[in-house]
């Protein structure tokens, strides 16, 4: 899957701009186990929360949701920053 950004934080704004819109992504509370995801975006609602995007091989979109401070924005099945993720980077979550 190609990516005109490559950034993977954004504003909102700026996401749309991409034709990236949070709204329309399944929200999750925890990132699905044993499915391949390739992170899209992550998309700022204000300077403590993340709105985390991933797609699977099928086409379903995630957003996960991530609240943070100090720069720390922990997706917590990865023990990721999600400041530290790259477009386009293919996440496993075993269980």
């Amino acid at each position: 899957m190609q990516f005109d950004h490559i950034q993977f934080a954004l504003g909102f704004r700026q996401a749309l701009e991409y034709g990236i819109d949070y709204r329309d992504y399944e929200k999750v509370d925890r990132l699905p186990e044993g499915i391949p995801l390739m992170a899209i975006a992550g998309v700022w609602g204000n300077h403590s929360d993340i709105r985390c995007l991933f797609i699977d091989q099928t086409g379903k979109t995630y957003r996960r949701h991530i609240t943070g401070r100090t720069g720390q924005y922990v997706i917590r099945e990865l023990n990721l920053n999600a400041k530290e993720v790259q477009v386009g980077q293919v996440i496993l979550i075993s269980g």
